[in-house]
């Protein structure tokens, strides 16, 4: 049997070589000779189809550049193909692997999730692994996806994760329909009811198709300067406000006739049988291949109230931690998540599947100018990410969601008034977040 000592040398080495490669930015493929073998790391997603094949790219482009590492690539997908939920799913996997301490070196997460992998250390912090002469990687940023992506841990304040797939919520107009009956682009939640209620009356179809969900009712929300959860952690949702902009929704279904809630919304406006609809950028790729068929559609910013605010979307990359810290296969893996978000990876996985850049070199590149010159329904979501929000990062938001979905549900199903709905979900929520109590890690 070997003796334990005999390691102590080598792992003071490879202790030496983590700090040169950390002061010198070298990578693992410079670092390690050419005749070892690459470093495998795993990397779960939940981006199938078009996006899946983007990506599947991408990441062969990586092993391909990248001699040193071996991304091993594993879409997670729900079971249920007509009504699950990938992201459920790949959530549900990542909690499974961390409870037998075989979790995938790298995965997508949204921020919630990332909350709750903080809070039980499973996280390594990608801060603590950037180079010291790559430190414009964080500086370079998009404003609100760096603040999105720094948590506060055992540690302090870090940048635990990088952006990837992000996208933000915007109004989707049907320009036919708008030209013929000589309506002006709404701005706001009053116009944007006037608008819907015109094609309603005049043309017989939904002036708005939207699917129900807290998404939507977050909208109305945060541009009257509302927020789901307060500092104190209380569900902030409820009161005035929130029954207001309940009702905002119920009134545009029931009172006006003339939004279809569905969720078949996107199908709905695509085949321009609604004059508006409410979805991410990420739609807009869709859309344009949609042209062929006669869709003649423009991009709007989210209505305003007292203020101009937009949610957005997507997931971020993070390094597990593993079943043992291993040095070498954590810098693995954020050379991988590094690549990913890269300014000339970024451009790429934007132009390629409608996601936007979240990097601001990105932003600023000629190659990206370029393309929304030719694109412009994708300037809309590139200005509104100065107005963005970020939505509650405390690990139970999935289950919150999930309320004020209901909530949706019952007062656009009639089951009873919106006020009624409004403060079942905030009680329903606050007991929830009492019983959670100071578990989350801070976001500020």
């Amino acid at each position: 049997m070997v003796s334990r000592t005999r390691f102590v040398p080598i792992a003071l080495l490879a202790l030496v070589v983590f700090a040169f490669a950390l002061i010198c930015g070298t990578t693992i493929g410079q670092a390690r000779s050419q005749t070892d073998p690459p470093i495998e790391i795993t990397f779960w997603h939940a981006m199938s189809r078009s996006r899946g094949k983007v990506l599947e790219r991408l990441v062969a482009k990586f092993n391909e550049t990248h001699p040193g590492v071996h991304v091993n690539s594993v879409c997670i997908q729900s079971a249920n193909k007509q009504y699950g939920n990938d992201y459920n799913a790949l959530y549900s996997r990542i909690l499974e692997s961390i409870a037998k301490n075989t979790p995938p070196d790298v995965a997508q997460v949204y921020e919630n999730w990332t909350t709750q992998y903080v809070g039980i250390d499973a996280l390594v912090p990608v801060e603590d692994l950037i180079p010291a002469n790559d430190k414009s990687f964080v500086s370079d940023l998009v404003p609100i996806f760096l603040t999105a992506n720094t948590f506060t841990g055992k540690d302090g304040k870090k940048l635990y994760t990088v952006p990837f797939n992000k996208s933000i919520y915007v109004l989707y107009y049907n320009k036919n329909i708008f030209n013929e009956l000589g309506l002006k682009p709404p701005t706001t939640w009053q116009e944007l009811r006037k608008a819907a209620k015109a094609i309603h009356d005049k043309k017989g179809i939904p002036g708005l198709a939207f699917v129900p969900s807290v998404d939507v009712f977050g909208h109305y929300l945060y541009s009257y300067g509302g927020t789901f959860i307060s500092k104190d952690n209380k569900a902030a949702f409820g009161g005035k406000l929130g029954t207001e902009g309940l009702n905002y929704w119920v009134d545009l279904v029931h009172k006006d006739a003339s939004a279809l809630p569905t969720f078949e919304a996107s199908r709905v406006f695509e085949n321009g049988k609604a004059g508006m609809y409410i979805e991410t950028t990420s739609r807009i790729g869709g859309f344009e291949k949609a042209r062929a068929s006669g869709l003649n559609f423009g991009v709007l910013p989210i209505p305003k109230g007292t203020t101009q605010s937009s949610q957005f979307a997507g997931t971020n990359l993070a390094i597990f931690r593993g079943s043992e810290s291993d040095i070498d296969k954590q810098m693995a893996a954020y050379e991988f998540v590094s690549y990913m978000c890269s300014t000339d990876v970024t451009i790429d996985w934007s132009i390629n599947t409608g996601y936007l850049p979240v990097r601001k070199s990105a932003l600023k590149s000629s190659t990206y100018i370029d393309y929304i010159n030719k694109h412009p329904e994708y300037v809309v979501g590139v200005k509104s990410l100065d107005k963005a929000t970020v939505q509650p990062r405390v690990p139970v938001w999935e289950s919150l969601r999930s309320i004020l979905d209901d909530a949706m549900f019952k007062a656009l199903g009639r089951k009873c008034d919106s006020e009624t709905a409004i403060n079942e979900a905030v009680d329903t929520s606050n007991r929830l977040l009492e019983l959670v109590g100071t578990y989350s890690v801070s976001s500020n």
